[in-house]
């Protein structure tokens, strides 16, 4: 009965991206483990990155397909605690991404203190920044921020979730992490533009 109501296109397009997702980033995380070469500091970012879209795809994406459906119906602990991990998921894999472009921000154009800080103790305190912050914000519904079950026992994203808290994740994972990583990025390429310019002429 519930299968019957999901959309083909839009079924068939997330277990494409899950099914990548899982593949994609174990092999990262495998080639992380078993290559000392890619071990470099900064690549912990990348290591990060891959663990987070790994567990996307692995659980977020079900979990997506799942709420489309309203399930788990009658059991609203268990639906929020489902959608909350999935912002969890996300919601760190966004923060990595930020975290990579800082770094890359920040070793291109303050490259000698860059080399000084930016050792294996400060990778590993931005990653877990970047995973404790993450879950703060994306348990927030499980912990009362929300609206409460549906009278009739579904588990939809958009209806169980706060407006306000919706309004405010897309604030902090969508809108400011997207414009401080054009902001990073666009120095970075003036940077780049200006030293190619010295190179060249």
């Amino acid at each position: 009965m519930f299968v019957s109501q999901l959309p083909i296109m839009y079924t068939v397009f997330e277990m494409i991206v899950a099914v990548f997702a899982v593949i994609g980033n174990l092999v990262v995380m495998v080639a992380f483990g078993l290559d000392r070469r890619v071990r470099k500091v900064t690549n912990y970012y990348i290591l990060s990155l891959a663990m987070a879209d790994f567990l996307v795809g692995l659980v977020g994406v079900p979990s997506a397909i799942l709420t489309k459906l309203g399930l788990p119906e009658g059991n609203f602990s268990g639906c929020m605690t489902m959608l909350s991990l999935l912002v969890v998921l996300c919601t760190i894999s966004i923060l990595n991404l930020l975290a990579v472009s800082v770094d890359r921000y920040w070793a291109v154009l303050r490259p000698f203190s860059y080399q000084q800080i930016m050792t294996g103790r400060t990778v590993a305190i931005i990653v877990l920044v970047c995973w404790v912050l993450g879950s703060t914000i994306g348990f927030f519904p499980l912990f009362g921020w929300n609206s409460g079950p549906e009278p009739s026992g579904r588990c939809f994203f958009t209806q169980v979730m706060s407006y306000d808290f919706l309004v405010f994740l897309y604030f902090v994972t969508i809108i400011y992490p997207t414009l401080l990583m054009v902001f990073f990025y666009g120095k970075i390429y003036l940077v780049v533009l200006k030293q190619a310019s010295i190179v060249f002429y």
